[in-house]
């Protein structure tokens, strides 16, 4: 064998080794999704999901998954807006827990539909993103959470897409 090739397998194996121990040492850790939603991080008047009503706006919004929200006036400049309440029976023909998947998968239909948000003004807001929340469990199901929650994101929004 050459020279060249030997250490081009030599190099080859300490790469294949130097991946091998970054992935069982994990010495930034590996991300895992929450077994619970965290508590609350906003201020005195942070809501959580089930005191929403449709029309709430929010200054500001990391995910639609969040433990809590705290409402601010759709008249000054929001980060998002909770534009419906989509009851899971409009869209699936359920009366028991449906399962995620099927939750998820006809999340945006829910959210997309001129009886969720105003079709025409959310066309004129560049970069306008429709994140959806649904019953995450069973649990959920079953205390009466049976609704998309319906949230229009994007910066500076001014205003409500109610329909």
């Amino acid at each position: 064998m050459r020279r060249g090739a030997v250490w081009a397998l030599v190099g080859a194996a300490v790469v294949v080794a130097a991946a091998a121990i970054g992935w069982f040492w994990a010495p930034f850790g590996r991300p895992s999704a929450p077994s619970e939603l965290s508590p609350a991080t906003t201020g005195p008047s942070a809501h959580p999901l089930a005191a929403l009503e449709a029309g709430d706006c929010f200054a500001e919004f990391e995910s639609p998954w969040q433990a809590d929200f705290d409402p601010v006036s759709c008249e000054e400049p929001h980060a998002a807006e909770l534009t419906a309440l989509v009851p899971v029976s409009t869209v699936l023909d359920v009366e028991a827990w449906p399962g995620e998947e099927a939750l998820r998968d006809s999340a945006m239909l829910a959210c997309q539909s001129p009886e969720a948000i105003d079709l025409d003004a959310a066309g004129r807001i560049e970069g306008l993103e429709i994140q959806v929340r649904w019953p995450a469990s069973e649990a959920e199901w079953g205390s009466g959470l049976e609704t998309y929650s319906c949230f229009a994101v994007a910066p500076e929004l001014t205003g409500s897409l109610r329909p």
